[in-house]
């Protein structure tokens, strides 16, 4: 639209000065000006990819053609926009020794094709092209210091970003630290006192159901230390990709298959979040499903991600009873803004977990 607005004044300037009383003196000298005028006064105003040197040409030319132009008419003209116009892209494009010497060289030629015979005209002519050429060098700089301000912010959005990150990793090591000192050595030390326990029952001829509660016991106290040592490492390495973390995950455990349907541009906030919810589904159907059938389904579809985990028991299992598992994979997929579903179907136990692309 300023394009247009620029160009829309090289005609009315043009028609103006050829249907002006008297029209030019010499018509060839004009024409030639007025050409030459009216491509430069394009190339600055329409700036394509183009050589760095055509810029400090085209205001050369646009200011040299005006001179000329009035020269040709024989005095005052209204092809003195034509110098007007150089000196405004000269204040916002050319470096200020540049733009100066272009306004000296200027208005030594208007000065020649006015001469001292009207000097207010003259005096107006010169002090209007200073004035032009301050204007455009004051919104040159207006606009450099914009450009700085808004590389500040972003250099400053920039480094606000890297701190937020370095406390995420701190605070996810914290996280680490304490599961590993606290939970892991907890459950391996419970491990061996059931060990310990166990022995002596088989030792002391104790009940075949009371050892084996107590082997469910160490089985549970072992798949727990498991548990623990893989939240570890996963909150001790980086993100990795989302395919690949399935893969893993569903390498972990039996009877589990995975299919992915597309590939999506996910934030690391979604990924994170479609990892730990499918490393939650896939513990739960260990626990609660041993033996039977997984399927681990990625897709992308309708605009959106979702994630299935589906095991097949052949009936729908009673909810699992107390834990926090459920309870954290909704909080975990609130904060990412997600849908989360999980519930018994026909034939087992299913969680959806569905997420917007732009997540």
């Amino acid at each position: 639209m300023r394009v247009l607005a620029t160009l829309f004044w090289l005609p009315v300037i043009l028609l103006s000065a050829y249907f002006s009383d008297p029209p030019p003196a010499r018509p060839l000298p004009a024409a030639i000006a007025a050409v030459a005028g009216g491509l430069a006064w394009g190339v600055v105003t329409v700036r394509p990819g183009r050589p760095r040197w055509l810029d400090p040409t085209a205001v050369v030319v646009l200011a040299a053609s005006g001179v000329a132009f009035m020269a040709a008419s024989g005095g005052w003209s209204s092809v003195l926009g034509f110098c007007f116009f150089a000196m405004v892209a000269a204040g916002t494009r050319l470096p200020a020794t540049a733009a100066v010497g272009v306004l000296v060289a200027t208005m030594v030629g208007v000065a020649v094709v006015l001469r001292a015979e009207r000097p207010l005209a003259l005096g107006l002519a010169l002090l209007g092209l200073a004035g032009v050429l301050l204007l455009g060098m004051g919104r040159r700089e207006s606009v450099r210091r914009e450009e700085q301000r808004e590389l500040q912010l972003v250099n400053a959005a920039r480094v606000q970003e890297e701190h937020a990150r370095a406390a995420a990793l701190a605070e996810r090591a914290r996280i680490a630290r304490d599961v590993h000192d606290v939970l892991a050595h907890s459950l391996s030390a419970l491990a061996v006192q059931l060990q310990g326990a166990r022995l002596m029952l088989l030792r002391d001829g104790a009940p075949a159901d009371t050892v084996a509660q107590i082997e469910r016991a160490q089985h549970l106290a072992s798949e727990g230390l498991a548990e623990a040592r893989r939240a570890v490492t996963a909150l001790r390495t980086s993100p990795v990709d989302l395919a690949d973390g399935l893969r893993a995950l569903v390498a972990d455990t039996p009877d589990a298959t995975l299919e992915i349907d597309g590939v999506a541009e996910l934030s690391a906030t979604a990924q994170e979040t479609v990892l730990r919810t499918a490393q939650e589904a896939l513990t739960n159907a260990r626990r609660h499903a041993a033996g039977a059938p997984v399927s681990v389904h990625l897709r992308h579809r309708d605009g959106a991600t979702e994630l299935e985990v589906r095991d097949r028991t052949g009936a729908p299992p009673p909810p699992p009873a107390g834990g926090y598992g459920l309870v954290g994979m909704a909080e975990r997929a609130a904060l990412a803004g997600a849908d989360l579903s999980a519930g018994p179907v026909e034939d087992g136990w299913r969680v959806l977990l569905r997420l917007p692309r732009s997540g």
